[in-house]
């Protein structure tokens, strides 16, 4: 088995023997994916939070004030001993006035905080969407790399078979031509099937290293790591998936959770055009003093309370609430395109994608029956070779078509399993 081995100093050793394997390390270990689940639960803290309107707000105080002049009331001047009809300007109070209370302020009516709270549930659950659709992503990721390296694997001991009878028949090649039974045409052949053997033998050990390397990535491990797959696969999966098998992908549902959001954004803005309601109370009692001194004596205090309600109406702001408006109307207007377009591609993506492994299928099983068949045409050749009824040059065309072959089937293999990986993550989930 081929394994990304970058260095001797080994931190640990990890083993994947299938692909739901492979998939539950990925789920549990990858790096990206926290982080889509830290937002998950940022999230949550949010939504809280827009729901805390429903709950009145409490709070201390302490005031102190310092009048440096005190103001001034026109009083009528016979209070005074004055003549009536005229008034005089009187100023009292004290220099020093002390607050302490507690004020409760709740909201009664405020449509629009309402509707921030249903906003951030909202956001809460496409944060939810996006996790879902990062790990349906992953699995997809991770089948795609499990299978190309698995593939790979299979490639390489393939190859290295391939080599060594390669080898071989350049011997007896070379034994013949220094022999004068051959001439350098067949000695040219049989160095170029070891050199093309020996091509793909290290195309496809590149390509187990790429797909193990891309794994690591994905499962969160060290470059000094090692990773090894051992699991085999059929070289055709016996199931033969329909357009309507399939899940639908996360893709749609948060398409439809976009609208949602559109949609209540623009009702925010419309709740603009609303009055609020809210009641306030205040719990206290003050102290009034002509010196800088605060006594905590109870009979210095004297009580001061009020309750009161406010209703705010919008009347005019400046326009900036109808242009809101139409802004957040065009936003959900392209929300819904969105998600008609998104709707139309899912069936056409999925139908292709069918029609696509379901052909790839087909390819495998006609370009491993070839495989196969000039595999026994090579081992035939042979036979016919070292019995003297063809030439050695018959046999070495034999064997670069049989290269030819396998080449095709493996790529043929690739393809199938490229479209496979697409649907593994929508038939799991």
């Amino acid at each position: 088995m081929i394994g990304a081995v970058l260095n001797h100093s080994v931190a640990q050793r990890v083993t994947i023997q299938s692909v739901e394997e492979a998939m539950t390390y990925a789920l549990k270990h990858n790096v990206d994916l926290n982080n889509y689940q830290l937002n998950v639960e940022k999230s949550k803290l949010e939504q809280k939070n827009a729901k805390a309107y429903k709950m009145p707000v409490i709070s201390g105080t302490f005031s102190g004030q310092r009048n440096l002049d005190l103001a001034t009331t026109p009083l009528p001047a016979e209070i005074v001993g004055g003549e009536p009809g005229q008034s005089v300007d009187v100023q009292f109070g004290q220099a020093y006035n002390y607050n302490a209370g507690i004020s409760i302020n709740k909201e009664l009516f405020n449509r629009g905080a309402a509707l921030q709270a249903k906003l951030a549930s909202q956001n809460l659950e496409a944060e939810e969407l996006s996790q879902l659709q990062y790990e349906e992503l992953l699995r997809e990721q991770v089948s795609t790399h499990y299978y190309s390296a698995s593939l790979a694997n299979k490639a390489v001991e393939i190859g290295q078979q391939d080599l060594k009878n390669a080898r071989q028949v350049r011997e007896l090649t070379a034994e013949k031509y220094e022999g004068g039974l051959v001439d350098a045409l067949v000695m040219n052949n049989a160095s170029i099937n070891v050199n093309a053997v020996r091509l793909n033998l290290n195309a496809n050990k590149q390509m187990a290293l790429q797909s193990l390397t891309e794994l690591k990535k994905l499962f969160g491990m060290d470059a000094l790591d090692e990773l090894v797959i051992v699991g085999d696969f059929d070289d055709l999966p016996p199931v033969r998936y329909t357009s309507d098998l399939l899940n639908a992908p996360v893709s749609m549902a948060y398409s439809d959770m976009q609208l949602k959001q559109a949609a209540s954004r623009l009702k925010i803005s419309q709740s603009a055009l609303l009055p609020t309601l809210s009641l306030n109370s205040y719990y206290g009692r003050q102290q009034f003093r002509d010196d800088f001194g605060l006594s905590l004596d109870s009979d210095a205090w004297t009580p001061y309370s009020y309750v009161s309600l406010n209703l705010n109406v919008p009347i005019f702001t400046g326009f900036t609430n109808r242009r809101t408006i139409k802004q957040r109307k065009l936003d959900h207007q392209i929300a819904l395109n969105e998600q008609q377009k998104v709707q139309v591609n899912i069936a056409h993506d999925d139908a292709r994608l069918i029609a696509d492994y379901q052909i790839s299928r087909e390819d495998v099983s006609a370009s491993r029956e070839t495989y196969q068949l000039y595999g026994e045409n090579k081992e035939l050749t042979y036979q016919k070779f070292e019995a003297g009824v063809i030439s050695l040059d018959r046999y070495l065309q034999a064997f670069a078509d049989y290269l030819k072959a396998e080449v095709t089937y493996l790529n043929n293999l690739s393809k199938m399993y490229s479209y496979y990986s697409q649907i593994i993550p929508r038939i799991q989930s």
